[in-house]
């Protein structure tokens, strides 16, 4: 039988022994969920084989289609009020013993996650410790999957198209079509049970909608008596969408971040001094102008040529 090791563990091990054992929990874990096919197919966040990427070539594969076919799709954007603080370890432990994991390891969780305190501090001030009822610790190793299989269910009984990054979550629908916009209010009713049955919070006031497509009617929707608010642009997992999808606004952003790194190599080389750029080639053999330009090439042939200027002139 597994056993927790008490926090009284001193020493430079303490850190190592501790990852080493959620390390072979979450390995069991994985196992046991792939064994019984019960891993989320819609969840691409701390899931071997997915990313980003994944979930963004999923979205993305099934808006255009419905799009260039001449529809319309509403997205809804939702956020979670620190949803990995705020997962409460009794359902969680509810949920872990619902999967037919071996007892030895959900009572392992449960020790390792019970008689947690924390406290605040202000200004040198200590607060009375508080019993942390809640949150998934942050930082560990078994924190990600415990999260993702609290929240493996949430697109039960959902009709709309569903993608999850973690906590970051958007449902489609198409709306065109008669019963499209019912079918995305239904949605989104049960997503506020499913938020109050199982305590963890939706952001309203950061939850958006989009409406993709010409002939999209445009429909209001409400969680917790809440109009959402409609946006024509949203940063995705660091993509910029555009109701429109046209890719202008984020290669704009990709080129001024860009342009802005670029001027900043630049200032720093011009800034440098000939004998501090000639102690460098003695030191190393090689100034790391060239590394730069030779990586600055492939980007922009300008911005190239102006460093390699400037390291001929001696700047």
């Amino acid at each position: 039988m597994l056993c927790p090791f008490t926090r009284r563990v001193v020493g430079r091990n303490r850190g190592t022994i501790g990852q080493l054992m959620e390390t072979m929990l979450k390995e069991r874990i994985v196992e046991h969920l792939k064994t019984h096919r019960l891993q989320d197919q819609k969840q691409h966040g701390f899931t071997s084989g997915r990313s980003c990427q994944t979930n963004l070539i999923d979205f993305f594969d099934w808006v255009t289609k419905i799009i260039d076919t001449g529809g319309a799709v509403d997205i809804a954007y939702l956020d979670f009020s620190k949803a990995f603080d705020t997962v409460p370890h009794r359902r969680l432990i509810n949920k872990l013993q619902s999967l037919s994991l071996d007892s030895n390891i959900v009572d392992w969780i449960r020790q390792w996650l019970s008689d947690r305190q924390q406290r605040v501090v202000v200004n040198g001030v200590y607060s009375v410790q508080g019993l942390v009822t809640s949150g998934v610790p942050q930082g560990s190793v078994l924190g990600p999957i415990l999260f993702n299989i609290f929240i493996s269910d949430i697109a039960e009984g959902i009709n709309g198209k569903v993608c999850l990054f973690a906590d970051d979550t958007k449902i489609c629908n198409r709306v065109d079509v008669p019963g499209g916009i019912s079918q995305m209010t239904n949605d989104l009713g049960k997503l506020k049970k499913w938020s109050e049955l199982w305590q963890l919070s939706f952001n309203v006031d950061k939850c958006k909608i989009m409406h993709l497509g010409r002939k999209n009617p445009r429909a209001e929707y409400r969680i917790f008596d809440t109009v959402l608010t409609s946006t024509s642009e949203e940063r995705d997992l660091g993509v910029i969408i555009s109701e429109d999808l046209r890719v202008s606004s984020q290669c704009n952003r990709a080129a001024g971040n860009a342009s802005r790194m670029l001027g900043c190599v630049g200032r720093g080389i011009s800034s440098r001094k000939r004998v501090s750029a000639q102690a460098t080639v003695q030191s190393t053999g090689e100034t790391s102008l060239g590394v730069l330009c030779a990586v600055l090439e492939t980007v922009s042939p300008e911005g190239y040529r102006h460093l390699r200027e400037s390291s001929e002139k001696g700047y």
